[in-house]
């Protein structure tokens, strides 16, 4: 093994994931507050604005909102990763003067992956909704008179319309409990972990 090489390799990619995830804390507060402002739109302030006359056809302010949820939900998602990688890589070895720190940034990262989980949940339901709307239509067009297959896509418009809400004031609620952390924890994390550490332990 080319130690010195793995050295180089290592400080480069350690430098990388530092600097990625000190991004990823900016753009976390941007995505908060582009989401605070997305929930004042008027697709969210008025609940009529769902309803259209014909059930049977794809919901055109339903499909303007999804799409800027599921980009919410993607962004979240790899700024997730990122911070994640950052964390693992400060947590130091294991040692009495160390163990309160190593806690605290377990406990962290446990409370990310949690947020992460329900975020791909969240997609998940977007998904659902696509799959169960198309063959509620399905069913709709086979047989129009029967009111059931109305007001099953009206439910789920509905229903969707709701989760997505609720979605986005969950992203922003998981932006300001990751923020509050770090901050909290700032000194904890990096004054716990050196880079020459880390070079030491795979090296």
């Amino acid at each position: 093994m080319d130690i010195d090489k793995n050295n180089h390799i290592f400080t480069e990619l350690y430098t990388n994931i530092k600097q990625q995830a000190e991004k990823s804390l900016i753009n976390l507060v941007e995505h908060a507050y582009e989401i605070e402002n997305f929930l004042k739109n008027d697709f969210f302030s008025n609940n009529e604005i769902i309803n259209i006359n014909n059930s049977n056809l794809s919901n055109h302010h339903l499909n303007l909102m999804i799409q800027p949820v599921q980009n919410y939900l993607r962004d979240f998602i790899e700024i997730i990763e990122h911070l994640t990688v950052w964390l693992e890589l400060e947590i130091p070895s294991y040692s009495d003067s160390h163990d309160f720190s190593i806690v605290v940034q377990n406990e962290i990262l446990n409370e990310i992956a949690s947020m992460k989980s329900n975020c791909i949940v969240y997609m998940s339901q977007i998904v659902d909704y696509r799959e169960q709307r198309a063959i509620a239509n399905k069913e709709l067009f086979k047989r129009p008179q029967f009111d059931d297959n109305y007001h099953l896509i009206s439910n789920l418009d509905y229903q969707l319309y709701r989760n997505l809400k609720l979605m986005l004031i969950e992203i922003k609620s998981y932006i300001l409990r990751i923020c509050n952390m770090l901050t909290k924890n700032k000194d904890l994390i990096n004054s716990q972990s050196t880079h020459q550490q880390h070079v030491n332990n795979y090296f």
